[in-house]
């Protein structure tokens, strides 16, 4: 399930100035700007990148497109409502994603002329492919086209007439807060010179993700062409040239991603999976980074020998060493690597969240979070060696406010197993002092809470709460045998190790008061709070956000039918009794925790019927119980009015509860 409602709550041990400022409530915190991924020029020397604003008022939101001056750090915004930026390989040009004259597409501007210029009209699909389809645009190198993947908007059934009976015939009906269009998403060439763009992958199935050869002659991307790609996630990774002719060079049981060619031509670099059986969302096996030889065909394992779940990479201008990133106990780092020594250095490896990258040879932009700080831009050009901050458009807006402090801890779980969490509290708690306690779960089931700026953890500080994360079994940043920790148990030594580490915290921290405890989460984290209070009445009140309820009518109902096959190996009809019995709704009878549910009403990831379960089972037995519903909201708000109504609907019920 996709991680919702939370961002990773990252917590280290951090002396905080004390300073007279104000607190971060949910009055102020809307009009923190927030930093967008930067790309670096292909010369190194400037970077694009955006920063985005929101109104709850006006229920609206803004993106800025910004180039900035690494070296006098000079910029100009230079398009607005713009994203996903991409230099031209000469520099001399700005591509990014924008609506002008109710053409929606792909644009660009000259460095001396910044008056947008349309290369193409770029119609989308909603069907849904997997969290990994990425890069779907991108500059030839020689500068002359661009590639981009998109739809044919005379194709599928999005106009379907909701009166009218809808026909199904296939497993991915749905999308991710409607019916699915049935469109499939191409491969397209569109020339700078002008005239309608070249269909290149003319099949019967879905193309993304696409990288260019260095001759601008093929272009690598994924496809999955087995016989029904609804009923598995089979990616590889094929080739089209610029007349269409296609070839796929990989045919494996596993999951390719995100193709990278070489700048010599001779490799594709792209993160993949093995195992035979795996899930588009949240998977529990850990991908590796492969290189594909082109002379050779032959594939071969390049980063196997870390446990770790590496999340991309990107060569160097050498066409021998690499980058990646990957989650490593609460941090997120980025690594080097060298295709012919097989040896990996950190490159940024700090109590911090490195995020994307990008490259100019080995000069890289990245932005990254730590606990006092929400995402920045970054430059180094000497490997890590030493750091240039490029932005501190958000960290500026935080100087006046009042921020928590913050520690990571570890404890020994049930089976000695050492298990990481973090504790954010007020700075001015004094000795004697009992505060309420937030117990927050995360989604996944394998995301991670780590080291980065999180707003709403913030929020409930300076409401005069400490808020505990913990990162159980079955997170990632811990290897593989972690990661795999909840496979056919949601709710076992994961729930264990959620309350061995509470207890741990509660002894450790004598300002915590264990006769005020509440516990939120939302998608698998909701799932776990809808099982904490079937577990255990320790905690006076639960928030549980876009939660599973049970497991067999979500599995039937949801997007997400691999998910359960993978976690619990099989099919609900094999597995009915395990799945039952690890389904909240089977020991709903033990709740008496008041519990406020929020979902929204288009949520296919989980739908809302999950909560609709869980709700009237409380309310029959009792239990004090609030739904929230909101319209036109799937699995993540996207309305501003929404995400300010949300969390002020979860501290007044933590208010009404626990104070």
């Amino acid at each position: 399930m996709k991680k919702v409602f939370y961002t990773p709550l990252c917590l280290l041990l951090l002396s905080v100035p004390a300073r007279a400022q104000e607190k971060i409530t949910l009055d102020n915190y809307y009009t923190m700007p927030a930093v967008g991924s930067g790309v670096i020029s292909p010369k190194g020397e400037k970077v694009a990148y955006t920063i985005s604003s929101a109104d709850p008022k006006q229920n609206s939101s803004n993106s800025d497109l910004i180039i900035q001056d690494i070296n006098s750090g000079k910029k100009e915004v230079v398009a607005s409502k713009a994203g996903d930026p991409q230099w031209s390989p000469d520099g001399s040009k700005l591509a990014f994603r924008t609506s002008l004259n109710n053409k929606t597409g792909i644009y660009y501007l000259t460095m001396e002329n910044h008056t947008p210029v349309l290369v193409a009209e770029v119609f989308g699909s909603n069907h849904f492919l997997g969290h990994a389809a990425q890069k779907n645009y991108a500059w030839s190198p020689d500068g002359k086209s661009i590639a981009f993947v998109g739809a044919d908007p005379n194709t599928g059934d999005a106009n379907h007439d909701k009166n009218e009976p809808r026909i199904i015939e296939r497993i991915l009906y749905k999308s991710r807060t409607t019916f699915s269009d049935n469109r499939l998403t191409k491969i397209y060439l569109a020339d700078l010179k002008g005239g309608p763009a070249k269909l290149l992958t003319n099949d019967q199935y879905d193309s993304h993700s696409i990288s260019w050869a260095p001759d601008s002659k093929q272009i690598a991307y994924i496809s999955n062409h087995t016989a029904d790609a609804d009923a598995n996630y089979n990616n590889d990774v094929f080739v089209v040239d610029t007349q269409g002719n296609q070839k796929q060079l990989t045919k494996t049981p596993g999951t390719e991603h995100n193709p990278k060619w070489s700048p010599d031509g001779k490799y594709i670099l792209f993160p993949a999976t093995i195992r035979m059986r795996n899930t588009k969302d949240s998977p529990p096996e850990d991908t590796k980074l492969y290189i594909y030889e082109i002379a050779t065909g032959k594939t071969t394992g390049i980063t196997n020998d870390l446990d770790e779940r590496v999340d991309g990479g990107d060569w160097a201008g050498d066409s021998k060493s690499f980058y990646f990133g990957f989650p490593r106990k609460g941090k997120r780092v980025i690594y080097k690597g060298n295709i012919q020594t097989g040896k990996f250095s950190p490159i940024i490896d700090k109590e911090a969240s490195a995020g994307r990258f990008t490259l100019s040879g080995q000069k890289l932009v990245f932005s990254m979070s730590d606990v006092s700080s929400p995402n920045e831009l970054y430059y180094t050009a000497d490997d890590g060696k030493s750091l240039k901050k490029l932005t501190s458009d958000a960290s500026d807006w935080l100087k006046n406010k009042e921020i928590s402090k913050t520690e990571a801890f570890w404890f020994k779980t049930f089976d000695g197993v050492d298990v990481q969490g973090f504790i954010s509290y007020p700075s001015d708690v004094k000795a004697g002092d009992k505060i309420p306690v937030i117990h927050r779960i995360h989604g996944g089931p394998h995301g991670a809470f780590g080291y980065s700026f999180t707003d709403i953890a913030e929020i409930m500080v300076a409401k005069g709460y400490a808020v505990i994360s913990i990162n159980p079994r079955g997170s990632t940043g811990y290897g593989q045998r972690f990661s795999d920790g909840t496979y056919q148990a949601w709710g076992g030594g994961d729930y264990q190790d959620l309350m061995l580490g509470i207890d741990y915290a509660l002894a450790k921290y004598p300002f915590l008061n264990e006769a005020k405890m509440g516990v939120t989460g939302g998608s698998y984290g909701g799932f776990m709070t809808n099982w904490v209070v079937t577990q255990t009445n320790r905690y006076k009140a639960a928030v549980t956000s876009a939660s599973v309820s049970n497991l067999i009518s979500f599995y039937g109902t949801s997007l997400y039918q691999d998910l359960i096959e993978t976690e619990f190996n099989g099919y609900p009809w094999d597995n009915y009794a395990l799945l039952w019995h690890f389904s909240p709704m089977a020991h709903i009878k033990n709740v008496k925790t008041p519990t406020l549910l929020i979902h929204g009403e288009n949520d296919i990831d989980v739908p809302i019927t999950q909560a609709e379960e869980f709700y009237i089972g409380l309310k029959k037995l009792g239990v004090p119980a609030k739904f929230v519903r909101y319209p036109n909201e799937g699995h993540g708000f996207q309305q501003p009015k929404n995400r300010l109504h949300n969390s002020t609907q979860t501290l007044a019920w933590f208010d009404q509860y626990l104070k």
